[in-house]
């Protein structure tokens, strides 16, 4: 090969230490074996040049033929791509019209590692280049940094995540667990830089965690922000990141000019855009926790973007690292960084286009609530309920946008009526509180009440669910009377529904069976099945108080045929929890039982913690029946765990609060109080898909006798009994690796030895072994 000059092995100097990224070292170390070329794509200030560069200096051994490093933000002129080139190698100067082909000489037999850095404004050029030298050269390798691929046959692409950051539970972690996570570990390290004399502790901890969740893991702009403890607090620079972009506007002398700041980094993006591609950036920003394709065409489509060229622009937008496609439950959705979204909505304020686009969201929820809404009596209940889980962030906005605009809270009283399925599955509290406000915002007159009376039964509604009788009561009544006048009676089936159910809470039982019985014959009047099947179920719940238990279950069985018979999964639920509890009340435990079971088999499609805190809380009845007191004790733990959390509160209604305290006295009594706590408290600390796995019992039969065994003979280590508690939690292993800072794999390799010394085969056993130990 010759002799190789000294400047062919020279890679820039890291100035300040390297913080993290272990796993996506080693993952591009493991990519570039078998790769020629290797693109690090992500948006501006993500770190892909760090890492090209400290994976590039630890690798350097294994190119013998040199290792070479190209940063191309500097150049403009893709003609003169092959002189940098050649000047990094320290080739000597030929003729512009020879420069290529003495790059094809040079590399012909040389095992090299060439970096081409910030290859995004250069792309084709880059792409030519890359694949002249590699066609060249076969012992070649290429690292490139680009914030979109290269698009050259054979190229791999490693999307460069952001560093790490606390989760909002972290919130009480002390400093060394907070210094686990990189972004943390990156803020501390450059803020001792420029104010020697700071130290991460238990009095900044919370503002220095929510300052890297803030700022999204984005290493640039946490550098940015370490920069501003020369004259600031972390807890004044975390005020201030409203405005972002103003704060985050200094840097070290000699930086790059478009690194010196957030807003130049961002700009440095939004200058290679076409128009088209600025014009979607901006208005996707009206968006909030992501979007379909189907949403960004109804929103963002006119006749300045016609929506078919939507596809192409925002596969531009995905492949420039501006937009970023993330895979869920519900299909292809795409998101944005917060960081990125700010900058493209300042743009929109600019364009004059903002309050168009901000009501063409608002529609847009709007017309998917309406769909859920009539989607919601058939076989459609789950793909609706993650749907508009999926969706509830745009929901919000969509919400806030017609609490903060002139004369749109009827509007936005539509829209929550709408979506009463998602407030009773996912969010009963936020609920409420957003048609209390759309409720305080109406103005007067005729087209305000129609609004009203639909905001007023769901208030109601929504108040009982959290335990506020009186607030169902007073909803209940002005929206029964206001429907009788507008003559409006799909609401005033819904207010009568929400009288009978105060009226069960206030123990008027025979007043409730009136009501009930009212609102039921409404909902058939006006064809509303979901309607119906709740009342029903509650009317039958009712009956079961009042002794009429047969009444009451065949009432339930020809509802719960019903949605069977259509689908209706939640609604079959609901049935079926009212049923279950009609059967402990004839003292048939084991069908009460199983009918308990099936429900939260359901529900783990649902994940709807008012129908699953109600099943434990009746297995707790139930377990008391049969005298089983540790499980009677740690059910209603785990109940109260769900409910608490969810702000949920079902025990006023129908006489419920009388067999929750049998079933609590007779525990505590049982097993005394200690005990009790210690059982109570166990199942508070499970996570509802763990304790719906214990439940159910999901373990392939080793008996717990054989798994102790087991376990006695190969002891586990401190870490793996660690994260057997989190498998008990019902974490998954990418969880656990967030939760304990750790790769992925490494967790993957920690599971599979527990269960291999458990004698375990599946982690529903694991769970077990962790609940046995924890309360032996």
């Amino acid at each position: 090969m010759g002799n190789i000059s000294r400047s062919s092995r020279v890679l820039p100097a890291e100035l300040t230490p390297f913080i993290g990224r272990r796993q996506e070292v080693a993952e591009v170390r493991r990519l570039l074996e078998p790769s020629r070329l290797l693109t690090l794509t992500g948006p501006g200030g993500i770190g892909k040049t760090r890492l090209a560069m400290h994976t590039a200096r630890m690798r350097h051994r294994a190119f013998p033929g040199g290792v070479w490093s190209v940063d191309l933000s500097t150049l403009t002129d893709p003609s003169l791509l092959p002189q940098m080139v050649s000047a990094a190698m320290g080739l000597a100067d030929v003729s512009t019209a020879s420069r290529m082909e003495a790059l094809v000489d040079y590399l012909a037999d040389r095992q090299g590692l060439l970096v081409l850095d910030n290859c995004e404004h250069l792309v084709d050029s880059c792409a030519r280049l890359a694949r002249t030298l590699l066609r060249a050269s076969e012992s070649l390798r290429v690292l490139a940094t680009s914030r979109q691929p290269l698009g050259v046959e054979g190229e791999q692409i490693f999307q460069v995540p952001p560093l790490t950051v606390p989760l909002e539970a972290s919130a009480g972690e002390s400093a060394e667990i907070l210094m686990r996570y990189e972004s943390v570990g990156l803020f501390v390290s450059r803020a001792q830089a420029v104010f020697p004399g700071f130290q991460l502790d238990a009095g900044n901890g919370l503002s220095v965690a929510r300052l890297c969740r803030d700022l999204e893991g984005i290493p640039l702009a946490i550098e940015l922000a370490a920069v501003r403890m020369r004259s600031l607090s972390v807890e004044q620079i975390v005020a201030r990141l409203d405005d972002r972009f103003k704060l985050l506007s200094i840097g070290h002398r000699g930086r790059e000019a478009r690194q010196s700041s957030l807003t130049a980094m961002v700009e440095w993006s939004y200058d290679l855009l076409d128009p088209l591609d600025r014009t979607l950036w901006a208005r996707l920003t009206v968006f909030a926790g992501g979007f379909d394709l189907a949403a960004a065409e109804a929103v963002c489509c006119d006749e300045g973007l016609p929506s078919e060229l939507l596809l192409d622009r925002l596969h531009s937008l995905v492949e420039k690292s501006i937009v970023i496609r993330d895979d869920g439950s519900t299909g292809v959705r795409y998101c944005m960084l917060d960081t990125l979204r700010q900058f493209g909505r300042a743009r929109l304020g600019e364009s004059g286009e903002l309050e168009k686009i901000r009501a063409r969201h608002r529609d847009w929820c709007g017309a998917l609530a309406a769909r859920a809404a009539a989607g919601w009596a058939e076989s459609g209940q789950r793909h609706w309920s993650r749907r508009l889980k999926a969706e509830r962030h745009n929901i919000r906005v969509a919400i806030e946008y017609c609490l903060t605009t002139p004369d749109e809270a009827v509007r936005g009283l539509h829209l929550a009526a709408d979506l009463w399925p998602f407030w009773l599955v996912h969010a009963v509290s936020e609920g409420r509180r957003h048609v209390e406000r759309l409720l305080a915002a109406l103005p007067g007159g005729a087209e305000a009440d129609a609004g009203r009376v639909r905001g007023l039964w769901l208030a109601g509604w929504l108040g009982f669910y959290q335990g506020d009788i009186g607030a169902a009561r007073r909803h209940g009544q002005e929206g029964s009377a206001l429907a009788e006048r507008l003559g409006d009676d799909l609401s005033g089936a819904y207010a009568t529904y929400v009288l009978g159910l105060a009226a069960a809470c206030d123990r008027d039982y025979l007043g409730a069976r009136a009501l009930l019985s009212a609102a039921r014959d409404r909902c058939d009047v006006v064809g509303d099945l979901p309607g119906r099947w709740l009342v029903t179920a509650d009317l039958a719940g009712v009956l079961g108080v009042l002794g009429e238990i047969d009444v009451g279950v065949e009432l339930c069985g020809s509802a719960i045929e019903q949605c069977a018979r259509r689908g209706a999964r939640w609604n079959q639920s609901y049935l079926l929890w009212i049923l279950a509890d009609l059967r402990r009340r004839q003292g048939d435990l084991d069908e009460a039982t199983r009918l308990l079971k099936e429900i939260l088999e359901t529900n783990r499609d649902f994940e709807d913690p008012t129908v699953i805190g109600a099943c434990l809380e009746s297995l707790s009845w139930v377990a008391g029946w049969r005298k089983d007191a540790d499980s009677a004790a740690w059910l209603l733990g785990a109940a109260h765990a769900i409910w608490g959390k969810a702000g949920i509160s079902l025990l006023q209604y129908a006489a419920w609060a009388e067999a929750h305290e049998d079933t609590r006295e007779y525990a505590r009594g049982s097993l005394g109080q200690a005990a009790f706590e210690k059982a109570y408290q166990r199942g508070e600390q499970m996570t509802p898909a763990a304790t719906i796995d214990h439940v159910l019992d999901r373990a392939a039969k080793v008996s717990l006798q054989d798994v102790r065994a087991t376990a006695s003979s190969g002891e586990l280590t401190a870490r793996e009994i660690e994260i057997a508690e989190l498998i008990s939690e019902g974490l998954t292993n990418k969880k656990i690796a967030q939760r304990l800072v750790i790769a992925q794999r490494t967790a993957e390799g920690h599971v599979e030895r527990i269960l291999r010394k458990l004698g375990c085969t599946s982690r529903a056993q694991v769970a077990a072994w962790w609940m046995s130990r924890a309360a032996s």
